[in-house]
């Protein structure tokens, strides 16, 4: 399966099998045409134990795989108009120990330390190594909320944490500057969750830079409980289905002619 937008079989789309449904992006013409055949998380999340709201600490996990995602201009928290290098706004930012006093919030993560120099921003704590994936949905689980920071892109942790009754901060990192309220034109971490329609208190969308906006969207989850949430194409029953067609359809005949177009494309 291809994970990024854009075909990459010599026959096109329809040979290039998609996690998402690309069709469903306005901001991008790219996979388009793919075969959306997507994913299931229904039955391993499934197994896992919803935790009650009240009985969740005051915890928001930071979605931060990489350190280096800290210092890209995609970060939610990158200033454009400092002078300031990503590096030197990550060390003097108190946006997550203001809050940790402020509205009693446990910022935690895991995350690999690739950049030389660099420590971890004040006011997240590390949490131990999880060997597997259990006791990653264990801390994800027993936390408020997830924070998208800007990256990375297309994981399924966001879908993860909603099946775990987890609403996701996705930010937005990309716009229209004439048209900011345009959404046609946005481009989030996260475009499946984004084009998919969903709004509060599943998916709080912020652009990037709005300190206040993530703030803001940080302290509502922190006491707005939400249900498991599974859409609808990403049920197994529904996998199964595209599954179905992908097996049972005879392929070679659109298979013949997209070679054919592509050789007589090549000799022109």
């Amino acid at each position: 399966m291809h994970f990024w937008n854009g075909a990459e079989h010599p026959l096109g789309g329809a040979f290039t099998l998609s996690p998402e449904d690309y069709s469903t992006w306005k901001t991008t013409a790219h996979g388009r045409n793919n075969y959306y055949l997507g994913y299931s998380l229904e039955r391993t999340c499934m197994k896992a134990p919803y935790i009650p709201h009240a009985s969740r600490p005051r915890q928001a996990y930071v979605f931060a795989k990489h350190l280096k995602f800290f210092i890209e201009r995609e970060y939610f928290l990158f200033d454009t108009h400092s002078f300031k290098s990503g590096d030197e706004q990550v060390m003097e930012s108190d946006f997550y120990t203001r809050l940790q006093a402020d509205a009693n919030v446990t910022f935690v993560s895991r995350m690999r330390h690739d950049v030389p120099g660099l420590d971890i921003p004040k006011g997240i704590e590390e949490v131990p190594h999880m060997p597997n994936r259990t006791a990653f949905v264990q801390v994800l689980g027993g936390s408020r909320v997830l924070l998208g920071v800007g990256n990375p892109p297309m994981s399924p942790t966001p879908w993860e944490a909603l099946c775990l009754g987890v609403p996701f901060i996705n930010p937005i990192k990309n716009w229209l500057r004439e048209r900011p309220n345009d959404r046609t034109q946005w481009l989030a971490q996260h475009d499946g969750v984004f084009f998919l329609g969903l709004g509060e208190p599943y998916v709080y969308h912020v652009k990037v830079g709005d300190r206040i906006g993530f703030e803001e969207a940080i302290r509502k989850a922190m006491d707005t409980p939400i249900d498991r949430f599974i859409p609808a194409q990403m049920k197994m029953s529904s996998l199964i289905d595209r599954t179905r067609h992908l097996v049972e359809t005879d392929w070679r005949p659109m298979a013949k002619q997209q070679l054919q177009r592509n050789l007589g494309e090549a000799n022109v």
